[in-house]
């Protein structure tokens, strides 16, 4: 709020009408609720590391399969 009444009266200072000065506080409000909060950055990047954990462990678990079945076949064909 102490950054828009700033704002505000910087804007009418440069002889920025009010309505006008007003629209661009508004803007600025409305821009603003669209950001990430640091919070929304930080579960975006825990949801991420769960993903790809979630990945590498299916992937260690298709490759050592992949090993097993290798090793019973070498061994069938001995």
């Amino acid at each position: 709020m102490k950054t828009s009444i700033t704002l505000y009266d910087a804007l009418r200072s440069i002889d920025v009408p009010a309505d006008k000065a007003k629209d661009v506080i508004e803007a600025m409000e409305s821009d603003m609720n669209e950001l990430a909060t640091k919070q929304d950055l930080n579960q975006g990047l825990k949801n991420l590391e769960d993903r790809l954990t979630s990945q590498m462990f299916r992937m260690l678990m298709m490759q050592t399969f992949a090993i097993a079945g290798l090793v019973v076949a070498i061994v069938k064909l001995l």
